[in-house]
This record gives structure tokens, C-alpha cells and sequence, in this order.
């Protein structure tokens, strides 16, 4: 008898414990949720922080006719750094400030081109900031950005972040660049980093180009630019060039969509090219890739002679009455012609990065790394310095079919 009370008084002891709380833990209602953070130089401090929250009616749903300015708030200061800002709207707010939610990091380009690594370095070091989170940099003010967050086709803010940058998986226009790519190219010896250019679209903005053949207009925007009218103002087009810690220029569609397929991160697109048939009149072209592209680098008198052996496979997708894109001969010419204009559209873009931005944000320098017996005559090269010297071969080969054969993808 006594060992059966014995039991179960240590049973009941067990359970005591066991529907004890911890009461330092936080709760869903305790925290505050960001799901954007933008950075940008301030004026009477070394940053102006604005962080963008998720509102209690945004997470549990929006009620009929509430408008999607209620949906999210925006928070800002100016602090001297990312952590002390976070900490001083901490002191301000009910709540305390939570990043795992946080979808994207927008930082200005002026505050970019001072350098960025002292604020990577921070976010990368805070355990609440998931990696995955998108690295855009702004042609505008970073608060200006997010306060233009006003989607049209999706029903919370934090979706419509993620939605934004899908565009790249069929447009090609842009890349995905999460803050772990931006990070391990900042900390790398063969490649640099590279960000998501991003704007506000208005009509002050707009852009016309009088001397760009009408072949090229519609890839030569960058954010900021399109002659897009619609009720969202947020647009991403084209990626910022950082040498080191440092923003050091830009690239338009075109040079992001030539990017994206010399580093086999492009699934499909759509190019236009002159009409070899009728010269006046264009084609559009549907491309995805036929196997990855080959690159092949040799060191020759200390100077990198990069080979690029890129293979597509192309759908037309727009016609004529005079053209006969079904027969082999034209297919043929036209693929003639789209693979000379993708071989000086990708050429332009490789010696751009060698010559102008003198900065390998392709990585070339992991063809070449294996060479070297040693880590130190790997670093000793300095072959993010000798990039400059870069001379460039590109062939593309481009299999064409037939608008007719399009529903064969």
C-alpha cells in the first residue's frame, strides 16, 4: 500500500511540473512582426532604419472593404546602426520587434555605394533573419519603396513581396538574390556579389530611349523606368554590381536575362530579334535551355581567355502572312540570326563586367581555382583583380522550332 502512494505521489508531482509554463516565454501576440526592412543613409546619423509590420488585422485576414493601408504599418529612425535602431523602436512600440518574417532587406543606392558589409554582416549574424530573404537595392529611397507596397492581386503585403519576385522565373528580367548569395559572394575569392534592382513606377519615371533600335526597347529598362501604368508602383527590373561591399553599377533586362543563362539560372524567356525574312518587321522567340552552359577558363600570359558554349531550344512565337515559319530553310536563317544576336547581347554583357565594372559577378573564378595546387597561390593570383584582363568567346546555339509546335514544351 505505502509503495502504490509512493508511486502516485510522485506521479502527481511529475504532472505538476509538467503543466508548469515558462514564464519568460513570448507569445504570437507579444511580438511585432516585420516583413520588410529598409535601410537608408541618414541625415543626422549613419542610417535612417524603417521597418514595415505586419498589423493584427493583416495576419488573422482582412475584414470586406478594409483597404490595404491598414494591412501594414511603417516604422522609422535614424540610428547608427541596424541593431541599435531595432532596439530604440523596441522602446517606442508595444511589442517587441520579430525579423523572421522579414521577406526582403531594401537598401538605397546611395547608401549602397558607400558599402553595405558592416549591415550584411549584421543581419546575417541575427538568428531571427532567415537567409532566404531577398537583397533588393533601390533606385529610390528605401521608405519610399515600402511605403509604394501596395498590391493589386494579393490580399496581404508579405505575399505580394514573395509574388513580386517570381516575375524572374519567366521573364529572366531579374534574378533571385537571397541574403546567403549575397553573403557567401561578398565573403568569396572567384565571384562578387550582385542584388535585385528594384524601384518605384511612376510617370515621372517613365523612360524613352531614342537611341536603342525598336528591337531592344523592351529589354532595355531597369526599375524605375517601364512604361508600365497600374495601380502597383513597386517594380523590379535588372541587377545592382557590387565590387566588394560597394554598388558600382547597373544592368538593364537584357544584360540580367544574358546573366541568368551564363549561370544556368534561366528557365525560360522571351526575346525579340530582327526578322531576317522581312528586315523592318521583328520575331519574338520563346527560350528555354537544351542542356547547362560550359565555360571554360585558361590563364595565357596571366591573362583569364573564357570560352561560354551556351545551347537553347527556341519557339517562335509570334508570325506573319509573308513568312513561313514552318519550313526548315527559314527556321534555319532564323536561327541563324538569334544565335548571332544572343552571342552580342551575352558578349556585351561579359566584357561590361570585365571592362567597365572591372568585377566577376558570373563566378568564372571557380573554372579556374582548380589550377592552383595550393590555397595560397589560389589567393596570391588575385584573380578578382585580374578579371580586368578577361578576353571572351561566346557561342550560342539556338535549336528553332516552329509556332506550330509551341504546345510541345
Amino acid at each position: 500500500m505505502k509503495r502504490k502512494l509512493l508511486c502516485l505521489f510522485l506521479i502527481l508531482t511529475l504532472c505538476m511540473f509538467s503543466l508548469t509554463g515558462c514564464y519568460d516565454s513570448k507569445g504570437i501576440e507579444d511580438l511585432s512582426y516585420a516583413i520588410a526592412l529598409g535601410i537608408d543613409k541618414g541625415e543626422n546619423n549613419a542610417i535612417k532604419l524603417s521597418i514595415q509590420f505586419a498589423t493584427p488585422s493583416a495576419s488573422g485576414g482582412e475584414s470586406e472593404g478594409s483597404s490595404q493601408s491598414d494591412a501594414t504599418t511603417i516604422t522609422s529612425i535614424e540610428c547608427s546602426s541596424i541593431s541599435s535602431g531595432i532596439n530604440l523602436i523596441n522602446s517606442y512600440i508595444s511589442k517587441q520587434v520579430n525579423l523572421s518574417h522579414c521577406k526582403v532587406i531594401v537598401i538605397s543606392e546611395e547608401l549602397a555605394a558607400d558599402g553595405i558589409a558592416e549591415y550584411i554582416y549584421t543581419l546575417v549574424d541575427n538568428v531571427q533573419v532567415r537567409p532566404d530573404c531577398n537583397v533588393l537595392i533601390t533606385r529610390c529611397d528605401a521608405i519610399n519603396f515600402i511605403e509604394n507596397a501596395k498590391p493589386t492581386l494579393e490580399k496581404l503585403t508579405a505575399r505580394y513581396y514573395e509574388a513580386a519576385l517570381n516575375s524572374s522565373e519567366y521573364t529572366a528580367y531579374t534574378v533571385d538574390v537571397q541574403l546567403n548569395d549575397f553573403y557567401s559572394n561578398l565573403k568569396s575569392t572567384y565571384t562578387q556579389p550582385i542584388g535585385i534592382l528594384a524601384g518605384v513606377n511612376t510617370n515621372q519615371t517613365h523612360n524613352s530611349f531614342s537611341n536603342v533600335d525598336k528591337f531592344n526597347i523592351d529589354s532595355s529598362y531597369k526599375a524605375n523606368e517601364t512604361p508600365i501604368k497600374d495601380k502597383t508602383n513597386l517594380e523590379c527590373m535588372g541587377l545592382a554590381v557590387f565590387k566588394e561591399d560597394k554598388l558600382i553599377g547597373e544592368l538593364d533586362g537584357m544584360e540580367s536575362l544574358c546573366y541568368s543563362i551564363v549561370t544556368n539560372r534561366f528557365d525560360n524567356c522571351m526575346i525579340t530579334i530582327p526578322n531576317p525574312i522581312s528586315p523592318s518587321d521583328s520575331i519574338d522567340i520563346y527560350l528555354n535551355p537544351k542542356r547547362d552552359t560550359k565555360c571554360d577558363v585558361k590563364m595565357i600570359n596571366n591573362s583569364p581567355y573564357i570560352d561560354v558554349k551556351v545551347t537553347l531550344e527556341g519557339y517562335i512565337a509570334s508570325s506573319d502572312e509573308v513568312s513561313n515559319h514552318s519550313s526548315a530553310k527559314e527556321l534555319d536563317i532564323v536561327g541563324k540570326t538569334a544565335n548571332n544576336y544572343l552571342e552580342a547581347q551575352i558578349s556585351s554583357l561579359l566584357y561590361k563586367t570585365s571592362k567597365d565594372f572591372k568585377t566577376d559577378i558570373v563566378g568564372f573564378g571557380k573554372y579556374v581555382v582548380k589550377d592552383y595546387l595550393t590555397w595560397d597561390e589560389w589567393v596570391s593570383s588575385n584573380w578578382l583583380s585580374n578579371y580586368q584582363n578577361a578576353f571572351f568567346n561566346v557561342e550560342v546555339s539556338i535549336n528553332i522550332n516552329s509556332g506550330e509546335l509551341f504546345s510541345k514544351m
